[in-house]
């Protein structure tokens, strides 16, 4: 199958599962039967939280075989990310401001990424919810849908039928709404600028699945006998993984979007479990070679002359 249909099935089920939990969190009333309850949980977040552990080595497992494809599918948080980077990258917005419209390879922040994880698994061993509730996108996606877009439906609700009642805008409380906004504002920010940036760094679930997408049988991979360094795969790699220098896909922080398999125009990237070496490799190391002599021709002399270099 090729990559452009891979990327717009992994678009429609995003984009599918997105609209589903959406609903479902801003009004009981619009939750689907069935399909919102189950999406709910196949979530990570909700999975470590309600300690079901099934689901949670179920998706260690999935990601040991496909790599990273709950960031890209199933996690409503990596939709929303990618609908505001993309967003701003439209050709209508390019002329507005100076953000940087193409995406470059960027270190992964290490120290970061396992500090944060490490600072979740033992609020959730200590029985502490807080900061795990700030980080795990599940948990922040739902704090989106209940305090901020609820109030707004109510609202609507209560202007569409001409009540009386006063507005809805503020949620179950000042500071679960100032939270919920603050925590938007952020998303948003980070994911115009650099796209993918929040998981790829700061989010626990993802670093804990990117410890098991580096050994994937499935990666992205580039052949670099077909590679022309024409560099549109790292252009639209949002999660700024991709280094040309070293024809090398980082598979603990790729998301398996196929974005920058549908734009090469090489197919030089593919997802496969078959990794692509160089055909001629640029430096071979030659065993048991003797250096010869070196040799010279002296002007003037229709003789060579063999000079054997000093110790």
């Amino acid at each position: 199958m090729s990559a452009k249909i891979l990327r717009i099935l992994r678009i429609i089920l995003s984009v599918s599962v997105f609209i589903a939990l959406a609903l479902g969190l801003t009004s009981s009333s619009l939750l689907i039967p069935g399909i919102g309850p189950w999406l709910e949980k196949l979530q990570i977040g909700q999975a470590l939280v309600t300690f079901s552990l099934a689901i949670f080595i179920g998706w260690l497992l999935v990601t040991l075989i496909f790599g990273r494809i709950y960031c890209s599918t199933l996690c409503p948080l990596g939709t929303l990310q990618d609908a505001a980077a993309r967003t701003v990258r439209m050709r209508p917005l390019r002329k507005f401001g100076t953000l940087k419209r193409r995406y470059r390879y960027t270190r992964p922040l290490t120290a970061l990424r396992y500090t944060v994880l490490f600072l979740t698994i033992a609020c959730l061993m200590a029985g502490l919810v807080a900061l795990p509730s700030l980080l795990d996108p599940y948990s922040v996606f739902n704090r989106f849908c209940a305090n901020l877009l609820h109030p707004l439906v109510m609202e609507v609700r209560a202007q569409a039928i001409g009540s009386q009642a006063s507005a809805h805008i503020v949620a179950a409380s000042i500071g679960a709404t100032a939270v919920a906004a603050v925590l938007f504002i952020i998303v948003l920010l980070l994911s115009v600028r650099s796209g993918r940036i929040a998981c790829s760094t700061i989010c626990p679930v993802g670093t804990a699945l990117g410890c098991v997408s580096r050994f994937s049988i499935y990666q992205m991979d580039i052949d670099t006998d077909l590679c022309t360094q024409c560099g549109l795969c790292e252009d639209v790699c949002k999660a700024q993984c991709i280094d040309l220098k070293d024809h090398l896909v980082d598979g603990s922080r790729c998301v398996v979007c196929f974005d920058c398999a549908a734009v090469c125009p090489a197919s030089a990237i593919r997802y496969t479990r078959n990794r692509k070496q160089l055909a001629t490799p640029l430096m071979q190391r030659l065993v048991g070679f003797d250096r010869q002599p070196e040799t010279s021709m002296e002007c003037g002399s229709d003789n060579f002359e063999t000079k054997t270099p000093e110790k």
